[in-house]
């Protein structure tokens, strides 16, 4: 159940006990809808902090409070939540703060306004969104071995990073990869990815060395405390052999996210989808667009088994060896997502729908058709680089709040 701090803000003049019996059915739906911690107005001092993970909403009551709102303003969680009401000149003061928070702070306010079902759409929204904040701040992104050489447009500064988003980033060398690799004993294959309908390139030795990626990557997981890495993949190719598909596949499944190729924007965005939506995200390239049809294919050999309906084991694409995954995506609703630029506070996002699972020979293994709601210009004229990330659904709705609350630049 969501969790809210309620700062109630009412003038004396309109008598305490008259405004809360006049918003009865205003209490009546906060108790039946979240766990509230009702607070007044002399609670907010510079000691007050909201826990983490709790949304807080300025109850604007009554008019007659704008100047109690300016005194606590400091001390208060941005952006501003304030919820208005139809009674009590609650609106008229509500929009008096909202200008003194537009044009003297130069910040930003949102507003709770409408019909009770609304509101509750909107909180619940925004619950997910402080979640979603709260559990970014919790997060460390292990980055071993850092950006393929390829990825000259995905370049971030951890500190400005960190900063916006609270998010820490920890570089891993790939030589403690491969230390792991060769001069420990790991955990044998357990056969996790005999659910494949089918083996095609792959050898068993194939496969368990593969998973000797996976173990070893677990071991760094645990030792730098990660919930999400990128991995610079290419790299194992020629020294080991072998590539990070079945490893970094087998990691999201199991809700560390992994991104390939070092491209930390891309695992930056698959985070931030699987914390918003809890889906497993996808990360691919857009490999062909079909303008007339107003779809694109995209295609990548890393997909996570939990994001298909099933699969078949085979070699990387471009090398032709280690083991790739040729998933079959369910038809249907999808979004497309990606975060950018140098502190990650650029997004794009869009709707579209599977409509295909082509198989051809001369892309990355797993490939879908998706045909989107919106033109496909982004793509062509100002995309947040190469990979793109897929989840299923259509969640442009709570990203469109995203962008309003947190005042993400979207592309």
């Amino acid at each position: 159940m969501c969790r809210l701090n309620v700062i109630q803000m009412m003038s004396p003049l309109h008598g305490e006990e008259k405004v809360r019996m006049s918003l009865s059915s205003t209490y009546e739906f906060f108790n039946n809808h979240f766990k509230v911690n009702y607070l007044t107005y002399e609670d907010i001092t510079p000691e007050w902090k909201p826990v983490e993970g709790e949304l807080t909403v300025v109850w604007v009551m009554t008019g007659g409070v704008e100047g109690k709102f300016k005194r606590i303003y400091n001390w208060l969680p941005k952006p501003i939540v304030l919820l208005a009401e139809d009674i009590n000149n609650s609106l008229a003061a509500s929009l008096e703060i909202i200008s003194f928070v537009n044009e003297a702070k130069k910040d930003k306010v949102y507003l709770l306004y409408g019909e009770k079902n609304s509101v509750l759409k909107k909180i619940t929204i925004l619950c997910k969104i402080v979640n979603l904040l709260n559990g970014l701040k919790e997060s460390r992104i292990g980055s071993i071995g850092g950006p393929s050489e390829w990825l000259i447009a995905s370049t971030i500064d951890y500190f400005e990073v960190k900063s916006f988003w609270g998010v820490d980033i920890v570089d891993i060398k790939l030589e403690e990869l491969y230390d792991l690799l060769t001069n420990n004993k790991l955990e044998g294959y357990d056969g996790y990815f005999e659910r494949a309908i089918k083996k095609i390139e792959p050898t068993e030795e194939d496969i368990s060395k593969a998973h000797g990626i996976y173990a070893a990557l677990k071991i760094l997981v645990e030792r730098y405390k990660l919930n999400a890495l990128s991995l610079k993949c290419f790299d194992l190719l020629m020294k080991f052999n072998t590539t990070g598909c079945l490893a970094l596949s087998r990691l999201t499944d199991e809700g560390i996210i992994a991104g390939c190729e070092g491209d930390l924007p891309s695992t930056f965005s698959m985070l931030l989808s699987y914390l918003l939506t809890g889906k497993i995200p996808f990360m691919a390239n857009p490999s062909s667009i079909n303008e007339e049809k107003n779809s694109i294919i995209f295609a990548h050999c890393t997909v996570p088994t939990k994001a298909v309906r099933n699969y078949i084991l085979r070699s990387h694409f471009e090398s032709g060896i280690g083991v790739g995954v040729q998933g079959e995506f369910e038809k249907g609703p999808i979004t497309i997502i990606k975060v950018g630029g140098k502190n990650l506070s650029k997004i794009f996002f869009a709707a579209g729908e599977v409509i295909d699972n082509p198989r051809s020979e001369e892309r990355c293994r797993t490939q879908i058709e998706v045909v989107l709601k919106d033109k496909i210009e982004y793509f062509t004229s100002n995309p947040l680089g190469n990979h793109q990330i897929i989840i299923p659904g259509d969640h442009t709705e709570i990203l469109k709040e995203l962008v309003s609350f947190k005042g993400l630049s979207k592309v």
